[in-house]
């Protein structure tokens, strides 16, 4: 898969490699040539520009890429201004990196759904998480096992739960979460994600639910692409 990082500093520079590693192609944007130097022999491309240029962003594969990571951590006003562009030229997917709530809230209300938390997620973790298809979430409990979290397979629309066999795939359902609209400081819509607690066995799956398993991250990929 083919992903795009603005920001190569730490977070980002972590995110870019760890990329990498898992078998995928990287570019790296920063506007300080030191920092794409520093990672030029880590990620497949590295590239020094002004990600707020339309003229100059306009040059990397855009809408190529499966997904565009905005890593930017210095400069809230970059972070929106890039986020406009992208949104602008209609780019698959965009996650943001957010520092504070009202930075956020502006970030939905352009249309942005996807954001992440460098003090919170590792570069590890989302890595992983943009690896693994289907994947929204996931927590490493030990080498062996995680909680991960999953858009619902289509094949199990309309299935209740009590017609999905997970012991086939060794897994444990931990709970499904479910989305819901509602309106924020600016008086926009925005969807969140609410998590059903402890599900019955007659909850009957819908489109958008997300399921939380628990299990060898193997056995969950296997569940998930499986047609």
């Amino acid at each position: 898969m083919k992903y795009i990082v603005f920001g190569l500093g730490s977070y980002g520079s972590s995110l870019a490699t760890k990329l990498v590693d898992l078998g995928h192609e990287v570019f790296g944007v920063d506007i300080l040539q030191e920092r794409t130097e520093k990672n030029k022999n880590k990620i497949t491309y590295a590239v020094a520009m002004d990600a707020t240029n339309p003229e100059a962003i306009l040059d990397l594969p855009l809408k190529e890429a499966d997904a565009i990571i905005i890593a930017i951590g210095e400069n809230e006003g970059t972070i929106i201004l890039l986020a406009a562009l992208l949104k602008q030229i209609g780019v698959k997917r965009i996650i943001s990196r957010v520092t504070s709530p009202l930075q956020k809230t502006v970030l939905e209300t352009m249309g942005l759904t996807e954001f992440v938390y460098p003090e919170q997620n590792s570069a590890e973790r989302m890595a992983h998480k943009l690896s693994f298809t289907g994947v929204v979430d996931s927590y490493r409990v030990c080498e062996q096992y995680q909680v991960i979290e999953v858009h619902i397979p289509a094949r199990l629309v309309g299935s209740k739960i009590s017609e999905i066999d997970f012991e086939e795939y060794q897994l444990v359902l931990v709970t499904v979460k479910r989305k819901v609209e509602e309106k924020n400081l600016l008086g926009a819509l925005r969807v969140k994600m609410q998590t059903l607690g402890r599900v019955s066995e007659t909850l009957q799956l819908k489109p958008e639910d997300t399921l939380v398993l628990f299990g060898e991250p193997k056995k969950i990929r296997m569940f998930a692409e499986s047609a």
